[in-house]
């Protein structure tokens, strides 16, 4: 229906845009005609004048040089019938050698001189003080020539209260119009108000020069007395004087006969089409689709609550789109409860695997610990007891994985807390109490990391208390870090107390070196790089390694002269 109404509405916008661009031509012109009846009486002056001066300048031709016969001739001229209270005639350099008054003056600085030896033509003037009774007169002025030569001018005077006697006062009470004379150097030379007011009833923005280049135009602006108002420019002399119509906004308005509702008709006729359309598509389409977005949105964010879509009176093709949605819902529900039945039966199995393989260890940790007893040889204890730590480091790892809600890692920090545990009660008949400080980060890690990273904490505790002493004025401690000095890397560092050994040499049966090789492999597989550092009062193993794959490894940290020697001998 919208694009069906739109070329109608185009076709009707633009006949009645016409309509109304004829309109208002026809109005601006009946507004240009207005204002040049009122002007008619001021247009009806300035010709006699003109007429006047022409037929004067023929006139005085013959008395030129005879100042009293010319000066007669003016004063005749004067005092016939019609509205002219002066007359004179100007020498080229500016001298008055005769007037209707008899008297001679010098006007070569005054402006009707100077204006009309600029025009070189009949030029029309304000002159004040002229006759010196502080009087204001409409000057006409005319050259007077013969064969070609310029001889002088002929100037005759109009008062300004004549002026504005025969103006259009008619038009300006009745019709709220007001209206300047003006020459082509925008000088104003009459005008329906007072003289001192004339300025101000013109456009702010438009000079007086350049208001007769508008003549036939018509526009809106501000006046220079403030407020906005219709100017109409037309000619009453052509080429010479030209009238500036000043018209009330409502009155100008008025005048056009043509509404905008004529205009906006057709606009409505459009906006009500797709009003009926939009509303339509809401309640057909998009409503429902609303609706199914919803239903979608919910169901993706994991609402499992009420799932199923009920639309509410739909169109045929949407109660099959809501069929087939609540027929998904079915499915996807039912798929999504299987998987989780299965996921749930898969962690019990694994964490059954874990807890058994625990089990299995500690119990194969625990014959071991038989038949240490009852072996027969100190090296024969100390291997059984090798493999019997190594054993339960392993069991360590499975009951970690058996606790951890996350099957598939490990806690860092859980997993160490327990081997430390483990490996603490070594100190068991050594008469000293050894002090353990842990610092440990909470990473998690996968399966093959936890079980790697154990069995070289396992090998390395084992190696400190071996061979941890007792500081002067101290007592035996180890301390063991595990920390994340950058972005997905962690550092392990052991460091034992050096001094007086808490076994004596002759009790510390000599190593194989396998706990030494054992470090170093479990530290090649966990990708990382071993530091040691040995003073006279500690010990300090050291090993950065990535948690994932492919990390930058950080800057290292010296803490004093590395060793070559991964460990001690175990």
């Amino acid at each position: 229906m919208t694009f069906a109404l739109l070329p109608l509405g185009l076709i009707a916008i633009y006949q009645t845009n016409a309509v109304v661009d004829e309109a208002t031509r026809l109005s601006h012109a009946s507004l240009l005609d207005r204002t040049e009846r009122a002007a008619a009486r001021e247009r009806e002056l300035l010709q006699r004048a003109g007429g006047a001066t022409e037929g004067l300048a023929a006139a005085v031709l013959p008395v030129i040089e005879d100042s009293s016969a010319c000066s007669v001739l003016l004063k005749a001229f004067t005092e016939g019938q019609n509205p002219f209270t002066f007359a004179a005639f100007i020498t080229p350099v500016g001298e008055m050698t005769c007037a209707s008054d008899g008297e001679a003056r010098d006007v070569s600085d005054r402006w009707l001189y100077l204006k009309a030896r600029q025009t070189a033509q009949l030029s029309f003037a304000l002159g004040r003080d002229l006759l010196g009774e502080g009087g204001s007169f409409l000057l006409a002025t005319s050259p007077v020539q013969r064969e070609g030569i310029l001889l002088g001018y002929v100037s005759i005077a109009i008062p300004h209260k004549v002026s504005a006697i025969k103006s259009g006062k008619y038009w300006s009470d009745a019709q709220g119009i007001q209206f300047v004379t003006i020459d082509a150097q925008g000088e104003i030379l009459s005008s329906s108000v007072p003289e001192q007011q004339a300025e101000q009833i013109l456009p702010v923005s438009v000079p007086r020069r350049d208001l007769q280049a508008l003549t036939g135009g018509t526009f809106f602006e501000e006046a220079r007395s403030g407020g906005e108002r219709f100017f109409a420019v037309t000619e009453i002399l052509p080429g010479q004087v030209s009238v500036v119509g000043s018209w009330p906004v409502e009155n100008a308005m008025s005048a056009n006969p043509a509404s905008l509702m004529t205009l906006a008709f057709p606009v409505l006729m459009w906006l009500a089409g797709i009003s009926v359309a939009i509303l339509g598509l809401q309640q057909l389409v998009i409503r429902h689709l609303s609706a199914l977005r919803r239903a979608m949105r919910r169901y993706a964010l994991g609402e499992r609550e009420d799932p199923r879509l009920e639309l509410v009176n739909p169109p045929r093709e949407f109660e099959e789109a809501q069929q087939s949605f609540n027929r998904m819902v079915v499915i996807l529900s039912e798929a999504e409860r299987r998987r989780e039945l299965d996921l749930e039966e898969k962690t019990i199995l694994l964490r059954e695997v874990h807890h058994r393989v625990k089990n299995n260890l500690q119990l194969v940790a625990s014959i071991m610990n038989m038949q240490s007893r009852g072996a027969q040889t100190p090296e024969a204890r100390r291997m059984l007891s090798q493999l019997q730590r190594r054993v339960r480091g392993l069991a360590t790892i499975h009951r970690s994985m058996n606790t951890n809600p996350d099957v598939t890692t490990v806690d860092s920090r859980d997993l160490m807390q327990a081997l430390i545990s483990e490996i603490g009660s070594m100190n068991a008949g050594t008469g000293q109490d050894i002090s353990i400080e842990t610092d440990l980060a909470p990473v998690p890690l996968t399966q093959d990391q936890g079980v790697t990273l154990s069995m070289l904490v396992s090998e390395a505790m084992t190696n400190a208390v071996k061979y941890l002493g007792v500081p002067e004025g101290g007592r035996p401690e180890i301390t063991v870090r595990l920390r994340a000095p950058a972005e997905n890397w962690l550092e392990l560092e052991i460091i034992n107390t050096k001094g007086q050994p808490l076994v004596e040499k002759e009790e510390v049966i000599q190593g194989t070196g396998i706990g030494a090789r054992l470090m170093m492999a479990f530290a090649a597989q966990l990708d990382g790089t071993v530091e040691t550092h040995e003073t006279e009062d500690s010990f300090t193993y050291r090993l950065v390694f990535p948690v994932v794959a492919g990390a930058e490894p950080p800057a290292k940290q010296t803490n004093g002269q590395d060793q070559d020697a991964a460990e001690p001998a175990a």
